[in-house]
This record gives C-alpha cells, structure tokens and sequence, in this order.
C-alpha cells in the first residue's frame, strides 16, 4: 500500500504502512526486480501522518545487482532517522523564528500526535541548521550568477556572541539583504576573519 494520506493527524494509535518500490523493473537494465528484504517495524512520525511504523520491501535486480529502496519513503524522512523532514524544518522553523523553547515545541507535535523528546527537538533543531547550510552552499553558484545580474553586492557584516560562546559572523548582500555566510569564530580578531572574507571573495567576487 502505497503512501497517499495528508491528514495532520490521520491515525489516533501508530497506523502500518508498508513501502515498497514503485516500478517493478530495474531502471539500469530493464530487467524484473527480486525481492532482497522486508524490512519490518522502522517506527516514525510525519506532521502529515503522525506516528507510523513503516515496513519497506527492498528489491534488487538479479542482473546488475543494483538495489532499490523505496523512493516514498526516502522522501518522507532521511536515512537512519525517524521523524520527517516536515518536522525538522518545523522545529527549525520554531526554534528560530518563532522563539519557541522546546516544551512548547513538544506539546505542540504532541497535539498533531508526534511523540517526542524535547532531546530530539534540540537534536532536530542541528540537524535543521545542517540541513540549510548544505542547501545554501549548494545554490552559491546561483547565487553568485543572480548578485552579478544585479550588479554586484555590498557586503555588509555583523557578529554575535553569547556570554563566552562562539562569535557567530554573518555576512549578507546590503543590495538583496541575502545572507551570504556565516561562521562560528572564537574571536573577531584579524587572523580569524580574513580567511573568512577570503572565502567569500572567492564565492562571490569582489564587493
């Protein structure tokens, strides 16, 4: 059965949905896949489902030897994970522009019928801020095409510091207000932020 509910909160105790690939042949050489494995009782949740446990039918293909996961599933929530991307980008979104502690977070996924620690809310909250750097890194190309379609881009740069943590530097476009980078630094001392700078040149040419 094949993953088509939206529902906030569609099943009032973990529901069993099974996974499985949705095409029956191999995309590398045509041939008709085997089933390798059931892999049975990955317990997750969703904002669109809730908690579930997900049993997924890997296949492979008796030619070339290629396995295939289940791409619905894949979609759903990340590997070796058991909450979805849906509730990472809301507990990242929570966090940090909401400026909501975790309890609320918790009672608040608790209400949708998402059990989890405020533990895993923190841990999510990282996993949230990782997840946006390696988007925002994948997209700096782009980035730099559009600044330069617009004439180029004024650096502007500001820093933070929280008691004796980290200075967190944030460099951003004074033109589009894009934020460019940042970076944790022990101090904002010279020797620390010219590589930094540097680096931003190299990305996006010269302010």
């Amino acid at each position: 059965m094949l993953l088509t509910a939206t529902s906030a909160n569609l099943f009032p105790s973990p529901a069993v949905i099974h996974f499985k690939r949705e095409r029956s042949t191999c995309s590398t050489c045509h041939e008709s896949l085997k089933v390798r494995k059931t892999r049975l009782g990955k317990r997750a949740s969703t904002l669109a489902i809730g908690d579930f446990i997900g049993h997924e039918t890997v296949y492979f293909c008796p030619r070339c030897g290629r396995v295939f996961y289940s791409i619905e599933l894949r979609s759903l929530i990340p590997e070796n994970c058991n909450f979805g991307y849906d509730i990472i980008v809301f507990v990242g979104k929570s966090l940090f522009l909401q400026s909501r502690n975790y309890q609320e977070i918790r009672l608040e996924l608790q209400r949708r019928n998402v059990r989890i620690s405020e533990s895993e809310i923190a841990f999510l909250g990282k996993k949230f801020v990782l997840y946006l750097g390696l988007l925002h890194r994948s997209v700096r190309y782009k980035l730099e095409k559009y600044m330069h379609m617009n004439g180029g881009y004024i650096l502007h740069m500001d820093g933070t510091c929280d008691g004796g943590s980290p200075h967190l530097i944030s460099v951003l476009d004074g033109i589009t207000k894009i934020v460019l980078d940042n970076r944790k630094l022990s101090s904002e001392n010279a020797e620390e932020l010219i590589p930094f700078l540097e680096d931003i040149k190299k990305s996006y040419g010269v302010p």
